[in-house]
């Protein structure tokens, strides 16, 4: 067999590169894009006259959607010679960022030429197919002088060692039907000690060559959103219900109301990327969701490898990708908060635009441009943070340059005997693109989000700066207020949770002292100015969230992960000083060898740390069960009050999605429901599948006294089956749990009007 492989491989070495199409000869780069559109039109023509190809329309659907538009933006704009990651991100980025802003714009125009519902499948396909054809012609006169013939080796890629990593997201996959259909996690243990064994492997520089490290990030990366996404036949109880509410009512509707003031609706990634996908892929939205934005995210720690490498080496690299991926957030809250998954990854294209030295200004501007207004549409969360990065930066290049203050800051750094760091460390981002970049990015987004969905975001981000202000005056430093605080100062409940404890508490701390390293040490130039201010950034808002609740529209676990896209590497760097400063302290002398040493064992740390973040520990350990894709049996059946009630607010029983769907059929619309937790986790199911507005859904619990007659009471899954009831602690915002006891009285001259064996509807 193996002699077979060496014959074939030697038949057939190397391939033309499809990944780099930008440097095809244009003429059969043209008739590859045509190929691909009359493909399309193809399956959805079979689809039509009832032959229906199961799986042809939607990977069709999605390579074209994905690649077409962007790769024929990217030779438009003839931008040439870039490594295979670059061809591809900038291609998907481009992609998703003509789909929203043709969807916004078809919106505005169609109803004008008579068309009233402009976000359905013939005019969303005609448009597109239009504008493809249109770009091509634009792509043919701009471009018809390059050549290049760019090939690919395959030898490598039929080796035991790609085709075991290509086995990895198919586990993943059939290792949550596993679980949702036959309650084993079996496949799922396996594969996550397979990733953690990998990892290790790579840290000894064994089994993998570095070649294959940006492939063998985002294998890990997709496995692992995937064994979270996919548990259950429905969504997962996060942000993504009310992303789902709103892009379910633009594919209702076949039309985006800009006017509804609500957040989610304000956001192009939301009402406009999971429609097109719904309409053109033919794909329910429920795995829109589920599959296709996490395969976007997933691209995301494939970006910051290539950020990396360029500033350490690929070990370092690969390891400060590793971290970000295995931080439970990546592949539980973040994947299912779509609106900053997909606002992360234009952060990371855009910053990835910002760090390169070798691109043109004016296409680099414009790059720059496209990401940036892209990520402002796509989360106003993020785009915030951001806004404020570009201010934090720019103000401190200019303390920097200015020439009254760089006496100041040379004297500073004269202490530490670095004063030629500011002449060595040049500015690689020139000053006209600065004062233009961040005036066109604060237009933009100011103006996007003060007049769309009734200035809902802009508002949103105004109490939250009141918020902050007021924190900061009355409770800075507040144990008694502060989230993050208690979250990593509560006691350990066994002796595992408190080795995972010590485990996030190195993390940080090994930052810290890499951004210090950084800072003083002549041997880490390859970190610009930028790269270490945005890192300087995004560490102080670390900080501040931690101390402070609810700081900057996100929770600590989500800012943390923001935090880590350019940190990470500090964590490495930092634990290599850290190891330096023991072995010094022994007197051992330095080396590669002991830094090579220091690798390896921050590779096994790291794996170790991983299958405590997965849960995998927990579960092998019977200790208290945390994941919900390996230790739902263990949860429902040996699990307390807490673990239940927090699987809950995670997991979506069918029972509650049958039921929002009846009550929404059912119901009279001037009464109200309630519910455990209201609108929040309490009514995921009645607003995403049952498409209730949250002003209708009120919160139960044992102070309710405003039910009015006619008015409904929502009861789910947890409530009918566990007697368990959800709740939020009124000072931190932490989840609280109660036995339903307590409300039972409120329940008792009720008429049950509905049940299906969970959940249940009782009428007043």
């Amino acid at each position: 067999m193996a002699s077979f492989r060496f014959i074939i491989g030697e038949i057939i070495m190397f391939i033309e590169n499809p990944l780099q199409m930008n440097n095809w000869e244009i003429k059969k780069f043209l008739r590859v894009i045509i190929a691909l559109q009359f493909a399309l039109w193809g399956v959805v023509a079979f689809d039509y006259i009832g032959l229906h190809i199961p799986i042809i329309r939607q990977v069709i659907g999605f390579i074209y959607l994905v690649f077409v538009p962007g790769i024929i933006l990217i030779r438009i704009l003839r931008i040439h010679n870039l490594n295979d990651i670059e061809v591809l991100t900038y291609t998907i980025g481009l992609s998703l960022s003509m789909l929203m802003f043709t969807g916004f714009f078809l919106n505005l125009l169609y109803p004008l030429l008579g068309i009233s519902k402009p976000i359905s499948f013939m005019p969303l396909i005609i448009a597109i197919s239009f504008l493809v054809l249109l770009l091509c012609i634009i792509c043919y006169l701009r471009d018809r002088s390059y050549s290049e013939h760019p090939y690919i080796e395959i030898r490598g890629l039929f080796s035991p060692q790609i085709l075991l990593l290509c086995l990895i997201p198919f586990m993943s996959v059939l290792g949550t039907c596993l679980v949702n259909y036959y309650h084993s996690n079996i496949l799922l243990m396996f594969m996550l000690i397979l990733i953690a064994f990998l990892s290790v492997l790579i840290g000894f520089e064994k089994f993998i060559s570095p070649k294959f490290y940006p492939f063998v990030i985002w294998v890990f990366a997709i496995s692992l959103i995937w064994h979270n996404t996919l548990i259950s036949r429905y969504i997962n109880i996060f942000d993504v219900y009310m992303e789902y509410y709103a892009a379910k009512l633009v594919i209702n509707n076949s039309f985006w109301d800009w006017s509804i003031s609500n957040t989610n609706n304000a956001m192009l990634s939301n009402v406009m990327i999971a429609p097109l996908f719904y309409n053109i892929c033919n794909i329910q939205l429920t795995y829109v969701f589920k599959i296709i934005y996490p395969i976007i995210f997933s691209l995301v720690p494939v970006v910051l490898y290539f950020i990396f490498e360029k500033r350490t080496n690929s070990k370092i690299a690969f390891l400060s990708c590793f971290l970000i991926i295995l931080i439970y957030t990546f592949y539980t809250i973040v994947s299912s908060t779509t609106k900053q998954s997909t606002a992360e990854f234009f952060l990371v294209l855009l910053l990835m635009i910002m760090l390169k030295r070798e691109m043109g200004t004016i296409e680099r501007s414009l790059l720059m441009i496209i990401f940036s207004i892209s990520l402002i549409v796509s989360h106003y969360g993020t785009s915030y943070l951001v806004m404020g990065s570009f201010i934090f930066l720019f103000l401190v290049l200019f303390a920097i340059e200015n020439s009254k203050l760089k006496k100041a800051w040379q004297k500073f750094y004269l202490i530490f005997k670095k004063k030629e760091w500011l002449n060595d460390n040049q500015s690689i981002v020139n000053k006209e693109i600065n004062t233009n970049f961040l005036f066109i990015y604060l237009t933009f987004a100011l103006m996007w989000y003060i007049y769309i969905s009734n200035s809902i975001a802009f508002n949103t981000i105004v109490q939250i700066g009141n918020h902050i202000t007021q924190v900061f005056v009355d409770e800075f430093l507040n144990p008694e207020y502060s989230r993050g605080l208690y979250v990593l100062t509560s006691k350990p409940e066994s002796i595992l949770y408190l080795i995972f404890k010590i485990f996030n508490w190195l993390i940080p701390f090994f930052i810290t002292v890499g951004i210090l390293t950084v800072l003083f040490y002549k041997k880490h130039r390859k970190f610009e100015k930028e790269y270490l201010i945005f890192s300087l950034y995004y560490f102080i808002i670390l900080i501040a969230a931690i101390l402070v609740p609810n700081f900057a529209v996100m929770n600590t676990s989500r800012l943390y992960h923001l935090s880590l896209l350019l940190s990470s590497p500090f964590s490495i760097i930092g634990a290599i000083k850290c190891f330096e400063v023991v072995a010094r302290f022994i007197r051992a002398k330095w080396s590669q060898e002991y830094i090579n040493g220091s690798l390896k064992a921050l590779s096994l740390f790291f794996a170790i740390y991983f299958l405590f973040n997965t849960g995998f520990i927990s579960e092998l350990m019977n200790d208290k069960p945390s994941s919900i894709s390996i230790s739902q049996e263990k949860i429902l059946k040996y699990g307390d009050v807490e673990d239940i009630g927090s699987f809950y607010r995670t997991y979506m029983p069918e029972q509650d999605v049958y039921s929002s769907k009846w009550i929404s059929a059912n119901m009279n619309e001037a009464n109200k429901i309630f519910s455990t937790l209201g609108w929040g986790e309490g009514g995921a199911a009645l607003h995403a599948y049952g498409l209730i507005p949250q002003n209708k859904i009120k919160m139960l619990n044992n102070q309710t006294k405003n039910i009015l007659k006619d008015d409904y009471i929502y009861l789910l899954y947890v409530n009918v089956i566990k007697g368990i009831r959800l709740d939020n602690d009124p000072k931190l915002g932490r989840p609280v749990y109660f036995s339903m006891n307590d409300i039972y009285p409120l329940l008792y001259d009720k008429s049950k009007i509905y049940t299906n064996g969970g959940s249940e509807i009782l009428w007043n």
